[in-house]
């Protein structure tokens, strides 16, 4: 992991799968838009920690490697657009693009409150119809390993195929097997001092490659405290796999990198970035 950014905080950007599939006979996943509007208010708190700008500046490095200076720019999976912010401070013409209809929500409150004119929408990356072309789309934070099914990740990346502009670059980056198989998500602050408390417990399934991750939180809001449990899932994904579903929805896979470089991924990478072109 990169050593300048917690653990703790990876997980929460936000998802974009296909809902309700089951990741075993006895348990079936609730909608990805439900776990998310339930703790969309405390998204923000949990992602304090992130260091927004030291990932745009990756991507940045990553665009001038490829001699590619976008104009357009969609945020995939968005959240509470933290990254499009960014993206659009710098100069871009910024859209974002989420399945949580809170989080798309919060962001564009904060867009407002900022006074930057950026397009949001409630949408499935699995199902986007925007309606328009970008030079670049990102999407970051691990959020693509939520899609569980491989039919609907390879669907996905049609979707961002067709609304890449010719010479258009996809960047995205996931978590590897090596990291969800580690208990990645092992983790609390037990006993901190903080308004909000968390308790997350992972298991992996090695036949699924699914990791389960019980999440459970107590945030206090004066004297009352709240208590929240949700469970989210993640799915690994060979890089061999991933880069045959690009090539199969037209895009042409230029580097798969170690997270934070320029060096090849490996099977000892915990995180891989994908960059594409259109």
């Amino acid at each position: 992991m990169h050593p300048h950014i917690p653990i703790s905080v990876l997980v929460w950007y936000t998802i974009c799968m296909s809902p309700g599939h089951a990741a075993d006979n006895t348990e079936r996943i609730s909608s990805p838009a439900s776990q998310f509007d339930k703790i969309a208010f405390l998204y923000d708190e949990l992602m304090s920690g992130v260091p927004y700008r030291s990932w745009v500046a990756y991507v940045r490095r990553v665009l001038k490697r490829f001699g590619c200076r976008p104009r357009t720019v969609l945020d995939l999976c968005c959240g509470t657009g933290s990254v499009s912010l960014l993206l659009a401070e710098e100069g871009c013409q910024v859209a974002g693009a989420d399945i949580s209809p809170a989080m798309i929500a919060l962001a564009r409150r904060r867009a407002e409150e900022k006074g930057l004119a950026i397009d949001y929408y409630v949408q499935n990356a699995t199902s986007l119809r925007l309606g328009r072309r970008f030079d670049l789309i990102v999407s970051l934070f691990d959020s693509l390993n939520y899609i569980l099914e491989s039919s609907a990740l390879q669907e996905a990346f049609y979707r961002a195929s067709e609304h890449l502009d010719p010479a258009g670059l996809l960047i995205f980056d996931m978590n590897t097997e090596l990291a969800l198989a580690a208990g990645l998500f092992d983790q609390s602050n037990l006993g901190s001092k903080s308004s909000l408390i968390y308790n997350w417990r992972s298991s992996y399934d090695l036949a699924a490659r699914i990791c389960r991750v019980q999440m459970d939180f107590a945030y206090k809001r004066g004297a009352a405290e709240e208590r929240i449990k949700v469970v989210h899932y993640q799915r690994a994904y060979d890089i061999e796999e991933i880069v045959d579903m690009l090539r199969s929805a037209g895009l042409q896979p230029l580097a798969v990198y170690h997270a934070y470089t320029f060096r090849k991924a490996t099977g000892h990478s915990d995180r891989a970035f994908y960059v594409a072109r259109k």
